[in-house]
């Protein structure tokens, strides 16, 4: 059938009278099915745009955020010896949060042993066996903390020892201290709780600035040794090897807090970096129980 054939049979062809009504009808309902199957696409399309910019600020905000690792905040300390001991096997990482009043406290992870810092003041130092512990604090609120003085106090606490009696006071505890991108780093060191293994040995952290524990912040139960914490002071449990424990060590330690004793910055002042805060506990020489607080 050529063109002229088939224009002449579509002619004689008789429509009804409504067919361009309907038609016209028809046509439209199609085009408005189609644009529905368009926007509904569109709108899937769109959620995943929004899911993936979600991720995608999250992620960025994550890292923003990013905590420095302890070895980095030795360094900024000024103890390369420490440094390359959080980079080694001995380091123990935790990474266990606890929220703190306003904070969002971080036991990053801690270190024990001999020859990571010395004690200035005899010929050629002192070596001590120290255990050394690096928490990161954040607001929150979510405001960046720019002071290097923490509102907050840490201590180590050890099952069977009241917390008054054995803490950072009476165990030469230490910290240095800086902000860094909205983020206060803290590093603690004491002398080494190894030899307390075999009890459960906690770091406590505690609102007030340099305050010592007291049966207002922690519950003691003499019977049993358990500690408490009240309020909004937070026990971590240091994860400490128990083959490690040494009880006759550790009770020359306990008994040590009855005699005056301290412990001075393990580097000359003026080779640490200038936003450097160091607390130095110590007993008062001529009246057991009393606090000395230095600050560097």
């Amino acid at each position: 059938m050529n063109r002229e054939e088939y224009r002449v049979q579509v002619d004689a062809v008789s429509f009804s009278p409504d067919f361009q009504a309907r038609t016209m009808a028809r046509l439209q309902a199609l085009a408005q099915e189609k644009e529905q199957k368009s926007m509904k696409k569109l709108n899937w399309r769109t959620g995943l745009l929004a899911a993936a910019l979600a991720a995608a600020m999250t992620v960025t905000a994550a890292a923003a955020i990013a905590l420095l690792r302890p070895q980095d905040v030795a360094r900024h300390a000024g103890n390369e010896a420490l440094a390359a001991t959080f980079e080694s096997k001995e380091a123990i990482a935790v990474n266990e949060e606890k929220t703190v009043g306003d904070y969002e406290v971080t036991l990053m992870g801690l270190v024990n042993g001999e020859g990571l810092s010395r004690v200035e003041g005899l010929p050629g130092g002192v070596v001590r066996d120290k255990t050394y512990a690096v928490l990161a604090y954040a607001r929150t609120d979510g405001a960046p903390i720019e002071e290097d003085v923490p509102d907050l106090t840490v201590s180590p606490l050890v099952e069977g020892y009241a917390p008054w009696q054995l803490n950072a006071w009476t165990l030469g505890g230490g910290t240095c201290t800086f902000a860094e991108n909205g983020i206060l780093y803290y590093l603690f060191e004491c002398d080494n709780v190894e030899p307390f293994a075999d009890h459960t040995v906690y770091l406590a952290v505690y609102p007030g600035t340099h305050i010592p524990p007291s049966a207002e912040l922690f519950g003691f139960d003499e019977a049993t040794g358990d500690i408490e914490a009240k309020g909004d002071a937070a026990l971590f449990v240091l994860p400490l090897d128990k083959a490690k424990a040494d009880p006759e060590k550790a009770g020359a330690l306990a008994e040590g807090w009855l005699q005056p004793q301290g412990v001075e910055s393990p580097e000359p002042e003026e080779d640490l970096p200038a936003d450097r805060t160091t607390v130095i506990f110590s007993e008062a020489p001529n009246a057991p129980g009393e606090v000395l607080i230095t600050e560097k």
